[in-house]
């Protein structure tokens, strides 16, 4: 663990409890998650890396929420979030403090089907954000079209 003055490393994962959850490890770390691979999604899901799910391991977690207060954070301008699948789980995880950020940038999937079961798409998160006071600024396509990287302004 280490703290810089606007850059903090945790090995945690952001999630709506606080405790602990099985993060499936994947032979492509960049795609491990909290969720299960979806395996029809995964067959249809283009991409250069292989996706395969290689075990799993407990993990602690924290709500976004718990982390803003115990470290003090009064505000956040900016938070990136990609957590393969759990994007907006993590958005949620601030809770009231959701009103404490003043920019949100997420990752949504667009294509019909998804890498990881429960995962919602991009209309579940727009109707969410704007539900709490945000508005789509930008969205950029990515990963063959599959996703999208949504930024949210506070309106």
């Amino acid at each position: 663990m280490g703290k810089l003055r606007n850059y903090v490393v945790l090995p945690i994962a952001v999630a709506e409890r606080d405790g602990s959850a099985e993060l499936n490890l994947n032979a492509y770390e960049q795609s491990s998650s909290l969720l299960p691979a979806d395996a029809d999604g995964v067959k249809s899901w283009v991409t250069e890396a292989h996706f395969e799910v290689i075990g799993s391991v407990l993990v602690p977690t924290m709500r976004l929420d718990t982390f803003m207060t115990a470290l003090g954070l009064e505000n956040v301008d900016f938070l990136k979030v990609d957590a393969q699948g759990l994007d907006l789980e993590v958005v949620r995880s601030a809770g009231d403090r959701l009103n404490d950020i003043a920019r949100v940038q997420l990752e949504a999937t667009t294509a019909p089907y998804r890498q990881y079961e429960g995962a919602p798409g991009k209309s579940v998160i727009v109707d969410f954000m704007e539900s709490k006071g945000f508005r789509l600024g930008r969205e950029e396509s990515q990963s063959h079209g599959q996703e999208a990287n949504l930024t949210f302004l506070r309106s």
